[in-house]
């Protein structure tokens, strides 16, 4: 089972062979889709992987929350490491709508405390208008970059590493 630098090591030449075979089909790597992909490739190779769950462990993709890395306590107390985690589709999607229920509390947390305790904060953040389509197919070409980098992770875990193994 490789660590976590070999682990990321794969997913980056998975994700640079992507992005040359993208190129080499003619797809627009810079595309919205293109860039989509390759964004969600590097976000499930660097932040959002299987082994976030692992208890009293500040991996790699923990670390690489820095400060915002508190919001995935949660999971990791009631999630067993190899569990669910390391599943081909539940795993990864239970991790993506994690994080999205995790950013609107957050979301939430934050513009209830604005609107208590710094109410002109609030009226200036409320008055910008701030309307980014978020565009359904672009979503759907990120989350599919992110799940091949989840899979890339899993089929890696199952690699032997010594001969003791074989």
């Amino acid at each position: 089972m490789p660590d976590g630098t070999t682990h990321l090591a794969i997913n980056l030449g998975a994700l640079a062979l992507t992005g040359a075979a993208l190129t080499v089909l003619h797809v627009p790597v810079l595309s919205g889709p293109g860039m989509a992909l390759l964004a969600g490739g590097l976000i499930g190779s660097v932040w959002i992987t299987p082994d976030l769950d692992m208890p009293g462990v500040r991996t790699a993709p923990l670390k690489a929350w820095g400060p915002f890395g508190w919001l995935w306590q949660p999971l990791i107390r009631v999630s067993r490491h190899r569990g669910v985690s390391h599943t081909f589709v539940r795993g990864p999607l239970i991790r993506a709508v994690y994080l999205g229920v995790m950013l609107g509390l957050t979301a939430l947390l934050m513009s209830v405390l604005l609107k208590q305790f710094l109410p002109d904060v609030w009226r200036r953040v409320a008055a910008l208008d701030i309307h980014a389509p978020v565009h359904l197919k672009i979503l759907l070409w990120g989350y599919a970059g992110y799940h091949a980098m989840q899979v890339a992770h899993l089929i890696a875990d199952r690699i032997p590493l010594n001969l003791k193994r074989l």
